[in-house]
């Protein structure tokens, strides 16, 4: 009885596979595939490059969106087929080799290669460069290897990251980790995969286990004590404006010793009361440095069954302490309060959870189009140094709760919309959030912020020239205007690809500023361009880079 269903199963696939009607239907709607083959060597000698990945990554990324991927053979070649027309990031990577962009000229980025229906892309070429590494040991004062401890190789980052960075309501770090590495049971470390360039090295004492892997006693022993030594940058300071920049050269392995020595530290003790009044269980209690920090420990603890915590091992320093709790309705109760740590251990701290503003909210969509609500999340972005933020996750009937939102003032923000969607409207009662925020004050009640999401957003396309010649690679900036603290995060960046064209899909109607730059060798910029986009407009403009200034 088995097998016959199992073939009658069978055979209803086969029959179905084989309908001219649904073949022919398919052939009419697929356009044929493009090929991208080429080699993969090294910058230097330009010798092959095998078992390098060559991935094709789309630009703009769906959720079912697909990578399309090679490894080169013995000599370098690789052949990637199949693929759909559209528009790419291409990259070449290789353990010991910097990840390799198309085009790239040694910025951070390449060009899009963009594929047509049926093109045939060939002699692509991939020139690796190799990676630098930092190696050495950690010792502490007596000379004793320290095992577990955590190396950061900091590096400034770069003008587009400033720019991006400008983009966001918090100022972020001036120094950038580019990679990290965890000394072993001779003090050993290996910092590897980096650029050439300019470096700090620090190392801290911050245990984590890697792939959560306990080497005995250690985690809870360690966990115990609290940090016991000060972070420390090459060549033995503990500030870095005192720390040595270090340079490395393509495939240079420089040797870095750091020393970490003991020092005085203190417990931080206290209490947590939940939003019910009773003592806060399991609840997430750590510092933040204040001024943020490039890379250092986090130190946290969660409650205990009474609602108390003992961070130990806390240096002295200007601190923030953050009490964090995730509800049944993946929202968040928290709680901050400014710490001054000196020499003495500080007790009865107390914090209560759920003393700020509960607001409730609902997603709706206009025109045309459904999305599935459950994949979105609401964020609410705090523009305060000491202000954490606040998110929900939107429930399949569309409604969402933001809850004990504490005083601040907060752009918002929505993750998870698919390609062409925007945010449409955002509104508290008559407060416009979009283009004046959300502004949370105590003993004010909450509301209910209406949200309303389109799959209506403007397409925006156009080309990058120099000299008559299009710009390969060229990075091209769309920001609102005028651009505000609360419309930030509408700025869009997207690279030329070989002909020098770029594409922006999805961007929310309204008035934009565009510009390209390009960073080879100097640094030079088009002239502004303003736009103005309507729903579902395609536009299309062209920009021209001028020419770099003779020396």
């Amino acid at each position: 009885m088995m097998l016959s269903v199992l073939v009658i199963h069978a055979a209803s696939v086969l029959l179905l596979v084989q309908s001219p009607a649904s073949a022919s239907k398919t052939t009419d709607k697929a356009p044929p595939p493009c090929t991208v083959s080429g080699r993969v060597i090294t910058a230097t000698e330009g010798t092959p490059v095998a078992s390098s990945r060559v991935a094709l990554i789309p630009e703009h990324e769906r959720r079912e969106s697909q990578v399309y991927a090679a490894i080169s053979d013995s000599s370098g070649q690789f052949k990637i087929s199949d693929v759909p027309a559209g528009r790419y990031r291409f990259l070449a990577t290789h353990t010991g080799y910097v990840d390799q962009d198309y085009q790239s000229t040694g910025g951070d980025t390449g060009a899009i290669l963009a594929l047509h229906a049926g093109q045939e892309v060939k002699d692509v070429l991939f020139r690796m460069t190799l990676a630098a590494v930092f190696t050495g040991h950690v010792n502490d004062e007596d000379g004793e290897p320290m095992a577990l401890m955590q190396v950061v190789a900091l590096r400034k980052p770069t003008d587009e990251e400033m720019e991006d960075r400008e983009d966001s309501p918090s100022t972020g770090q001036e120094l950038r980790p580019a990679g990290f590495a965890q000394t072993d049971d001779r003090g050993q470390y290996r910092i590897f995969g980096l650029k050439a360039g300019e470096y700090y090295i620090k190392a801290v004492d911050d245990y984590e286990p890697i792939n959560h892997t306990i080497v005995g006693s250690e985690w809870e022993v360690r966990q115990a004590l609290g940090t016991q030594y000060a972070p420390v940058y090459y060549p033995g300071v503990t500030q870095i404006s005192q720390a040595k920049l270090l340079v490395l050269s393509p495939g240079e392995e420089d040797q870095v010793d750091l020393v970490l020595r003991h020092i005085k530290t203190v417990r931080i003790s206290g209490r947590l009361i939940g939003a019910d009044g009773k003592p806060a269980t399991d609840v997430y209690v750590y510092l933040e440095e204040q001024p943020e920090g490039d890379y250092g420990v986090t130190q946290g603890i969660e409650t205990d069954s009474k609602g108390e915590f003992k961070v130990k091992g806390v240096a002295p320093g200007s601190y923030v302490l953050h009490a964090q709790q995730h509800s049944t309705e993946e929202a968040n109760y928290h709680a901050s309060q400014k710490i001054e740590v000196g020499n003495d251990d500080i007790d009865s701290v107390m914090l209560a959870l759920g003393r700020g503003v509960n607001f409730l909210g609902r997603l709706e969509v206009s025109g045309a189009g459904t999305i599935q609500f459950e994949r979105t999340l609401i964020d609410l972005i705090s523009h305060g140094e000491q202000t954490e933020g606040a998110w929900a996750r939107v429930k399949k009937d569309g409604t969402f709760r933001l809850l004990d939102v504490p005083d601040g003032t907060f752009s918002f923000f929505m993750n998870g919309l698919e390609q062409g969607w925007y945010v449409k409207s955002v509104r508290l009662g008559t407060t416009d959030l979009l283009a004046n925020g959300l502004e949370v004050e105590k003993g004010k009640t909450g509301g209910t912020i209406q949200v309303t999401v389109s799959n209506g957003g403007s397409e925006l396309a156009g080309s990058v020239t120099q000299d008559d010649k299009p710009m390969i690679g060229a990075r091209v900036r769309i920001t609102p205007d005028p651009e505000t603290r609360y419309n930030r995060l509408r700025t869009r960046t997207a690279n030329t690809d070989q002909s020098g064209h770029f594409s922006f899909i999805g961007i929310a109607p309204g008035q934009y500023r565009v510009i390209a730059k390009v960073s080879s060798p100097d640094v030079v910029a088009s002239d502004p361009k303003s736009v103005n986009l309507s729903e579902h407009d395609h536009k299309t403009i062209e920009l021209t880079v001028a020419s770099p200034q003779t020396h």
